[in-house]
């Protein structure tokens, strides 16, 4: 692989999340000595192979496999405390997890067992359900907005912590039923706040003082860009920006300090939950991607909507991010499907041909794509070593994506492992 000679780098979903960042975060990390996660929680599953052995982190940055780098999770994430302990636990003896190898932004907001109940009430008691993972996400983010959520700093702290549940059993009596009907789970999260409290500091200037150092730094979204809950298909969105400007956001950057984003796309699309998915294959062909690409949630375990690439929301994703290169990943899913097909536009009932993807979801629910085919390819591409010995169909694929979406393919993953990737030289 081509060295990554930018000094700090942004790898971010281009499309509604589950893209394959882990692994490439991981590829990517090795010119790394920093990886900080920037935002959203639990909800999140970043799934790895490493050396054949799968594994699954939810709020761990991708690059703690990488020895020797640091991994952060800034102010713009929200954690799950005893999610993230047991997380913890079930790394050791795979990886060293320690407090100078994982730092905890002490401004991140903590995900409390009264959020993860508002979460599941608010989703099961709407008339139209969003589909979020039931994690608390939404309402955490929804505090912090409001200025009565409680950050790490706070939580860590038992006294702090108790004039914080104190304060909101005396605005809330619901919430504090909640704490009396509950005190197994309340203890626990507790019971947490010691374990985590020797990782919790001040990321945020570290990871600017690592920069101005000289060091590698390479920051981690979650989910997708139109996910983005300003830019993505609201209110069908998570509740954090997704976008790589997110990541100025969450850590303090100045915008001019990014030198590169990268974003990650499947060579094919897939959406979980529910909203606009104009591409959505409903036939034999989503079913066959679904089952070849394994296309269950990491996180939740929910089958994966699938359908063909969609480059109306890509150029739309690029426009947003401004990619300095494109990663396209399971491209060996598509092998053995006869014809595959790229949405190049969209029609409406009323506002005719639509090219530039719409703000509103309602105009998404109803459009019709539009698309140009292209012959699919039998041979095994999973064990080659260079992108210009595919097929030539799956070359012409690649090179029609790049100019349906006006960017430039920088590497192709043909499989699960970090090593199955290639440098696009097609």
């Amino acid at each position: 692989m081509t060295s990554n000679n930018h000094q700090v780098s942004v790898v971010v979903g281009a499309q509604w999340g589950d893209e394959g960042k882990g692994k490439w975060v991981d590829v990517l990390a090795k010119k790394s000595q920093i990886v900080a996660r920037f935002q959203g929680g639990n909800n999140a599953g970043h799934t790895l192979w490493i050396e054949g052995t799968k594994y699954v982190l939810h709020q761990i940055p991708s690059g703690i496999f990488q020895k020797g780098l640091i991994s952060a999770m800034a102010g713009g994430v929200v954690v799950h405390p005893v999610g993230l302990v047991g997380e913890i636990e079930k790394m050791r003896g795979v990886v060293a997890i320690t407090p100078e190898n994982l730092w905890i932004s002490a401004r991140s907001h903590v995900i409390t067992p009264w959020h993860i109940h508002l979460d599941g009430v608010r989703e099961e008691k709407s008339s139209s359900p969003i589909g979020t993972t039931k994690r608390g996400i939404g309402p955490t983010y929804s505090d912090k907005a409001s200025r009565s959520g409680i950050r790490m700093g706070t939580y860590i702290d038992p006294h702090r912590r108790k004039e914080w549940m104190d304060t909101m059993a005396a605005a809330n009596f619901d919430f504090a039923i909640h704490v009396k009907t509950h005190p197994t789970v309340w203890q626990e999260f507790q019971n947490a706040a010691e374990k985590i409290a020797p990782f919790c500091c001040d990321a945020e200037t570290r990871i600017r003082a690592a920069i101005r150092e000289g060091k590698n730094v390479l920051l981690e979204g979650a989910q997708g860009t139109l996910l983005d809950i300003d830019h993505g298909t609201y209110p069908f969105v998570t509740s954090s920006n997704t976008a790589a400007a997110g990541a100025c956001t969450s850590i303090g950057l100045p915008p001019h300090k990014i030198n590169a984003v990268y974003g990650i796309a499947k060579a094919y699309v897939t959406r979980v939950g529910s909203g606009p998915f104009p591409t959505e294959l409903l036939d034999d062909v989503g079913a066959l991607i679904a089952k070849k690409g394994n296309e269950f949630g990491a996180t939740t375990g929910r089958p994966r909507r699938c359908g063909w690439f969609d480059a109306v929301a890509f150029r739309y994703s690029a426009d947003i991010n401004g990619y300095a290169g494109v990663i396209i990943n399971k491209m060996d899913i598509l092998t053995g499907i006869p014809t595959l097909k790229i949405c190049t536009h969209y029609t409406h009932p009323t506002l005719g041909t639509i090219k530039e993807f719409p703000w509103d979801w309602k105009i998404l629910e109803n459009v019709t794509p539009h698309y140009e085919s292209f012959p699919g390819w039998e041979e095994d591409i999973s064990k080659m070593k260079h992108a210009r010995d595919l097929p030539k169909n799956a070359i012409q694929f690649l090179r029609a994506i790049e100019e349906a979406t006006g960017t430039k393919i920088k590497w192709v993953g043909t499989g699960p492992g970090r090593e199955d990737m290639l440098e696009a030289d097609f």
